[in-house]
């Protein structure tokens, strides 16, 4: 009989949802999703912890996802094996103090009661080691994510993009792919796109995503060149119509929606915060989250350098290719999932 596995996550869409569709190829373990919130409203979480609680019934393992879940639903583990991938650490990052403390104490159950936690980066498995302590620490595994190789465009794809957006020849394209969040630095980027137009260089910005600041982007994005298009289904036509790709985070797991811009041969420009330089290197640039300069000047740059685009732009599908494969991440989670049932 095939294994199942259920992933439980916090709300639909976004980044975690990406992870399970990547994950969905592997043989010989049939998945079921559900989340706590649908709306990421406090109150919904009693309904949606008593769903996983009957859905995980049914489960041969259960994984949790981002380390909210964790906290909230380590007891799943306790029943049935379980799975941790902890998707950027976000709300111990942004915590202090007591609270910190007390989330780490929480974390360091889950982790005991869980057979795994995968981290995504080795940023990531540098905050949970202390979190797990000597004792726990063979249970944390790293598993950088991965992404498919998308293949050739479709003919003309790019340049009917292009014109739908209502791009021009010499506009340079500049996306922002993701949640519309102070965490992920979009104001920053509005601000440098601003200062980028303000010296010269022809860059549009094109804000693909939802959020809590969708309002604040949409209602500044006239004033410097730029386009907020909301919720798209088509992320891969805007990546292929793009020339750079930005994602100025204060930190992340290992952005999904990086390694899709550099498997679609897009330069791109992430901030320094934990996850994304992991994911870039070489084949990127990288500047201080929070420096409008840097950030400016980097915009700047790639607009006025089509060589270094391509060239930076080649740099990353290879690294994609060799070293963020969603073949690999697909066996080595397998191989995670193998181990904690057996």
């Amino acid at each position: 009989m095939t294994p199942s596995v259920l992933h439980v996550l916090p709300h639909p869409g976004a980044g975690g949802e990406t992870y399970l569709d990547l994950l969905e190829p592997m043989e010989g373990f049939s998945f079921e999703r559900v989340s706590l919130t649908e709306r990421r409203g406090p109150l919904e979480i009693a309904r949606g912890l008593s769903r996983a609680r009957r859905a995980a019934r049914d489960a041969d393992l259960v994984h949790l996802h981002g380390d909210t879940v964790a906290l909230l639903c380590a007891g799943l583990a306790k029943r049935r094996p379980g799975v941790i991938t902890f998707h950027g650490l976000h709300r111990l990052r942004r915590s202090g103090g007591p609270m910190r403390r007390a989330l780490a104490l929480g974390l360091r159950r889950a982790i005991g009661l869980a057979r795994a936690s995968i981290c995504l980066s080795e940023s990531e498995l540098a905050d949970a080691v202390p979190l797990a302590g000597p004792r726990l620490r063979d249970r944390l595994v790293m598993i950088h994510n991965g992404v498919g190789d998308p293949g050739p465009p479709g003919d003309g794809l790019r340049e009917r993009t292009r014109r739908a957006l209502g791009l021009e020849a010499g506009d340079v394209a500049v996306l922002y792919l993701g949640q519309l969040e102070e965490r992920k630095g979009v104001l920053d980027l509005v601000d440098a796109l601003g200062r980028a137009r303000g010296s010269g260089a022809p860059v549009v910005g094109l804000f693909a995503g939802d959020g809590p600041l969708r309002g604040e982007v949409a209602s500044r994005a006239p004033e410097v060149g730029a386009v907020a298009l909301g919720h798209r289904d088509d992320a891969g036509a805007l990546l292929e119509a793009a020339d750079v790709f930005v994602m100025p985070s204060a930190r992340e797991g290992l952005s999904l929606a990086v390694l899709e811009a550099m498997a679609r041969g897009r330069a791109v420009i992430v901030s320094d915060g934990p996850g994304n330089p992991e994911a870039v290197g070489d084949a990127g640039i990288v500047t201080p989250f929070g420096d409008l300069v840097e950030l400016t000047e980097a915009l700047g740059r790639l607009a006025g350098d089509s060589a270094l685009r391509s060239r930076l732009g080649a740099a990353a599908r290879e690294r994609a290719a060799t070293r963020f494969g969603a073949e690999r991440m697909i066996a080595e989670t397998r191989r995670v999932y193998e181990r904690a049932i057996s």
